[in-house]
């Protein structure tokens, strides 16, 4: 499994808008094959700050969401609303298990 995990920073005045144009994004994205799950969040301590959390059954997939069109129109449309450039991290999973909580 592949985890990519993105670190949005969104102008303050502009984080309506900007909700708007991740909800769409994520709508579009879990649609496609072989992505097993793709959720947006917002920070708690910075309300500003948006986190991108995509999880794909392989590299193919990481690669046909890469180029597809609904990227492309995300990446336009979300980045005059950026305070400053995103951070993506991503990761290679050999598995995943549910842990036990407190």
């Amino acid at each position: 499994m592949i985890v990519i995990h993105s670190e949005v920073p969104i102008k303050s005045d502009s984080k309506e808008e900007a909700t708007d144009v991740l909800k769409r994004m994520a709508a579009k994205s879990r649609q496609e094959s072989g992505v097993i799950d793709y959720r947006v969040t917002f920070d708690i301590e910075d309300t500003t700050v948006a986190r991108i959390i995509e999880q794909y059954e392989d590299w193919s997939a990481v690669e046909a969401h890469e180029s597809s069109s609904h990227l492309e129109w995300f990446q336009d449309a979300i980045e005059p609303l950026m305070s400053s450039d995103p951070q993506l991290f991503q990761y290679e999973v050999s598995s995943k298990t549910e842990a036990e909580g407190p």
